[in-house]
């Protein structure tokens, strides 16, 4: 009875691991075969409309409505196309490529056309059975002369995913089938050497201690029942062992962690200290250098004075950069909490990073919602510190285009969420080291500190700056089109006028 009903779980378990596997298969062939068609006809459809915007760009500068719609009306014979459209620049159709060009002078108002109308770049949309393309017709790089929207059916794409799930199915059930008949006879020779384990199992497990062990052939399944016998042995004495280890290792654990958290605060005193001792001489040496600055020096005298001085600087604020983390790391940084205009700081950030922004054709704009109350109550230093950090690295990393710092949240009854969002259109990052850019001492890449300078400590820092105040800092990246950090935090508020 026993040896039946496990011939008949290996029979149902090898039938069931075989469909599950060959689901698995069929279901990633197909999505894959069906993405790849989909990407396939969207790019001959996008190609179309591209190859449509270009042999417009004449008539349409013209405003040749017969050419365009016979350019129109050759993109409409092409298989699968449902619609064809020229629009002026205003948005409004000059021909739907038919003689009655019944939609004449309508604007077209598509959320498909934002891309293409804000941003001058082809859209893609596919849904409800159609694919959509709309793009615009550029005269030059700034000069829009109208827009091409083309829509094509996918009932191609359906037809062919139903037959290849057709196909799959039927090779689906002719696995099965033969998964069945080798599961019966793998599963004959099988049973009979388990069963004999099993009853010699049942026992050891009722007390007795057989001293023959069963014969159950010289394969795994024999040399299995062997080692059955050794284990039994041995097991009395693995089990105190196992025990007084046990005790052992929890001790070792308690030992190795007072260690490591007398290690770590060692290093946070020490980098304190360090960091003491240096910024005092520096201090000197910048004070020194200043003064030199005022003297009366030729040209190169004084750009070496403002090397130095600069140098100096950078220097002073990687030590205070080491003596913040310390700080963090040792537990020792507190937190002040005190009235503030939230408003006030930010514009203030923007103010003081804008002549460095400008140097590099950054612009620097703060967008407030009008909703958030601007008092809250916070460490105005650190919340200083944060976002300094943020747009500063976002000024760094952006060689030219906008960096945005957008405040928006929800408005509670004596508190109020706030997510600080610092947008930039720089390098980006890429998506396998999103996770790594908080790290301490950590660059996207090992050039960074030679393109861009900085020690990595600075989003580390702030970083757990946010964390201290019951707060935390995401970032959102895309390599090439820029990065968004978000600092988010709730913050009591002062409905009161706050000034500083």
């Amino acid at each position: 009875m026993l040896g039946s009903s496990l011939r008949t779980k290996l029979v149902v378990y090898t039938v069931l691991i075989v469909l599950a596997v060959a689901g698995a298969i069929a279901a990633i062939s197909v999505t894959l075969a069906h993405r790849t068609s989909a990407e396939a006809y969207e790019q001959h459809v996008t190609d179309l409309a591209k190859t449509l915007g270009e042999a417009v760009l004449e008539p349409l500068y013209e405003l040749d409505i017969k050419r365009l719609r016979q350019q129109t009306g050759a993109a409409l014979a092409s298989e699968g196309a449902m619609r064809a459209l020229i629009l002026d620049a205003g948005t409004r159709v000059l021909t739907d490529g038919t003689d009655d060009n019944l939609l004449r002078g309508q604007r077209y108002a598509d959320p498909l056309l934002r891309s293409a109308v804000d941003c001058k770049q082809w859209t893609v949309l596919t849904g409800g059975g159609r694919i959509r393309v709309a793009g615009p017709v550029l005269a030059t790089a700034d000069t829009r002369l109208g827009y091409v929207v083309l829509e094509f059916s996918t009932a191609r794409l359906d037809q062919e995913w139903k037959a290849h799930v057709g196909r799959i199915l039927l090779l689906s059930g002719f696995c099965a089938l033969f998964a069945s008949v080798a599961a019966i006879v793998m599963a004959n020779r099988i049973t009979r050497p388990v069963k004999r384990l099993t009853d010699f199992a049942d026992s050891i497990r009722q007390g007795s201690r057989p001293q023959d062990v069963p014969d159950c052939g010289r394969d795994e399944i024999g040399r299995l029942a062997l080692a059955f016998a050794e284990v039994l042995t041995h097991l009395d004495r693995s089990n105190s062992e196992l025990t007084e280890l046990a005790a052992s290792l929890e001790d070792k654990v308690k030992e190795r962690t007072r260690a490591a958290e007398a290690g770590n605060k060692a290093k946070s005193e020490f980098l304190a200290t360090m960091s003491h001792e240096i910024r005092t001489p520096m201090n000197g040496v910048l004070g020194m250098a200043s003064l030199l600055e005022e003297t009366d020096l030729d040209e190169d005298q004084a750009l070496y004075a403002r090397t130095i001085s600069d140098s100096g600087e950078a220097l002073l604020e990687i030590i205070n950069e080491i003596l913040d983390f310390s700080k963090i790391e040792s537990g020792k940084l507190e937190l002040r909490s005190q009235p503030l205009d939230l408003r006030d700081l930010l514009s203030g950030v923007v103010r003081m990073l804008e002549p460095k922004a400008a140097e590099s054709r950054v612009a620097l704009r703060l967008v407030y919602d009008p909703a958030l109350p601007a008092g809250i109550l916070g460490d105005e230093g650190r919340i200083r510190q944060i976002i300094v950090n943020l747009v500063g690295n976002a000024v760094k990393f952006t060689e030219e285009g906008v960096v945005t710092v957008k405040v928006t949240g929800t408005n509670l009854t004596s508190q109020s969420l706030y997510n600080i969002a610092v947008q930039d259109t720089g390098i980006g990052i890429p998506e396998d080291k999103l996770a790594s850019v908080f790290n301490a001492f950590s660059q996207v890449n090992s050039s960074a500190t030679r393109d861009f300078g900085g020690t990595g400590l600075g989003l580390g820092i702030a970083c757990r700056l946010a964390h201290l105040m019951g707060g935390e800092i995401d970032v959102r990246s895309e390599l090439g089109k820029g990065s968004t950090f978000t600092f988010s935090c709730t913050f009591s508020t002062v409905r009161d006028s706050v000034t500083g």
